[in-house]
């Protein structure tokens, strides 16, 4: 049996448990991370869930803590459902959940923990890759498909998931591992169509100013969120931003035309500071949702993506849920303004960051403190973000950290697929680091975060330059 044979086969057992609750007539709650994947996971088990006929409650969580765990153990529910998180809280269901039949379906990195009531389904445990592999909705479409294979019309949800998880790493941005059985069962529905090109978002859908002015991966400084400077960047660049009175999107564009842009931005990246190969993120594989209405955002895979992840940035994500399941009105209308404002203040974060001496370089990381300058659910974006333009010129990963509630910090790391390949796996990091100081961490070897008091940041800050140094050397 292959690795990947036997995850599939290692999500029988939730499937039977889902049927059993079902039989029972049983309410199901169901609880998901509040950031893109995790609520294009939740919109997958909750149309699932609302399709086999019982009841259901879910809700979009930031982080898991014993506070939170209680709360839902209150509920006494005979089945709960943890999607895109958990993995790494098995201990803490185990102690306040023993009560409840618990799912986990994650691809985060795990704890050592069992109980007889926890089914734990994660790929990283049959030795597949879940930071490139599959991600939360690709897990959640896995199990949607075993529960019934008339499910497979949620299958671009999965692909939405994997592309707001950055996990296009393949050549020319294609999705690797498990993701590309998703990938095969929605084109085989009909309902998913792929091509290589420029992947600004809106390609079919945006003037050429706005559309240059949406792109955030990767992020283009000066340009991204300023659609006035978009449009003279353009017109300077020579190319014709309407036509026969209509604005023109990037489809209208030449293959001249296209040379000529791409041009224009690696000469803006320079200028800018930013490694020159950076403007080769703008070249990839566009995932268009065929069975979306036309001349939609939610039409290509990454600007769905990137409304969700506006959604969950925002502290909206019920909202995006809402459009997981179908809301295509007024959900829609606030979305689309709930995303224009997230750009706003990515704009602002990021000249914030650049007005200088914000980034503390250390010896085997860069570390910056943000504090309440920045959103705590923002930190990971602006991280991501000054790691993927080459702005920061030694291959360091970086940390990054805010002030959140209750006196705690929201602590985000990022590293390259590059320094992945030489050992560093943040997810280890923060997982040992924020342990040794009253916190929980984990994730993924490129992307990972912690959650810590406040008073103990300084500290953690010096271990995870040591244990990343430890890495190195390994």
């Amino acid at each position: 049996m292959t690795s990947e044979e036997a995850f599939l086969s290692s999500l029988e057992p939730a499937v039977e448990i889902v049927r059993r609750h079902v039989e029972a007539g049983d309410t199901i709650r169901i609880v998901t991370h509040s950031d893109a994947d995790g609520i294009a996971a939740g919109g997958i088990l909750s149309e699932t869930v609302r399709r086999l006929g019982v009841g259901f409650r879910t809700t979009c969580e930031k982080r898991v803590d014993e506070k939170m765990v209680e709360a839902v153990a209150a509920e006494r529910p005979p089945l709960v459902i943890f999607s895109d998180l958990g993995s790494g809280y098995l201990d803490m269901f185990k102690e306040h959940l023993s009560g409840s039949d618990v799912i986990v379906l994650d691809h985060h990195l795990p704890v050592e923990a069992e109980a007889p009531n926890i089914v734990h389904v994660n790929p990283l445990l049959h030795g597949l890759d879940g930071a490139r592999g599959i991600s939360g909705a690709g897990v959640a479409y896995l199990f949607s498909r075993r529960v019934d294979d008339g499910n497979v019309d949620l299958s671009p949800l999965g692909i939405v998931g994997a592309l707001a998880d950055q996990q296009d790493k393949g050549e020319k941005k294609t999705l690797l591992g498990m993701n590309r059985l998703v990938e095969a069962e929605a084109k085989e529905a009909g309902l998913l169509e792929t091509r290589v090109d420029l992947i600004f978002y809106g390609y079919e859908t945006r003037p050429l100013a706005r559309a240059l002015a949406y792109t955030t991966t990767p992020f283009i400084p000066g340009l991204s969120g300023r659609e006035d400077r978009c449009l003279a960047f353009l017109k300077e660049a020579g190319i014709e931003l309407k036509k026969d009175g209509r604005w023109r999107a990037l489809r209208d564009l030449s293959e001249e035309e296209k040379r000529s842009l791409f041009s224009a931005l690696s000469k803006h990246l320079i200028y800018e500071g930013c490694d020159a190969d950076a403007v080769y993120g703008l070249i990839g594989t566009i995932y268009t949702l065929t069975a979306e209405e036309a001349w939609t955002p939610m039409r290509d895979g990454r600007e769905y993506a990137s409304l969700l992840n506006a959604c969950a940035r925002m502290e909206k994500p019920g909202l995006g849920l809402a459009i997981c399941l179908g809301d295509r009105d007024e959900a829609m209308k606030e979305a689309e303004d709930t995303l224009d404002e997230y750009r706003r203040q990515i704009a602002e974060y990021l000249d914030w960051v650049r007005e200088g001496g914000r980034i503390e370089e250390m010896e085997n990381i860069y570390a910056l403190r943000a504090q309440s300058d920045i959103n705590d659910r923002i930190i990971g974006v602006v991280a991501s973000i000054l790691l993927s333009t080459g702005i920061l010129k030694e291959q360091k990963p970086i940390v990054a950290w805010a002030r959140a509630e209750e006196g705690l910090i929201k602590v985000s790391a990022r590293a390259t697929e590059e320094m992945a390949k030489r050992g560093i796996d943040l997810g280890a990091v923060m997982m040992e680091a924020a342990e040794k100081f009253e916190g929980r961490g984990g994730g993924h070897d490129i992307a990972a975060g912690a959650f810590l008091p406040e008073e103990h940041e300084r500290q953690f800050l010096e271990m995870v330059d040591d244990l990343v140094e430890k890495q190195w050397k390994t």
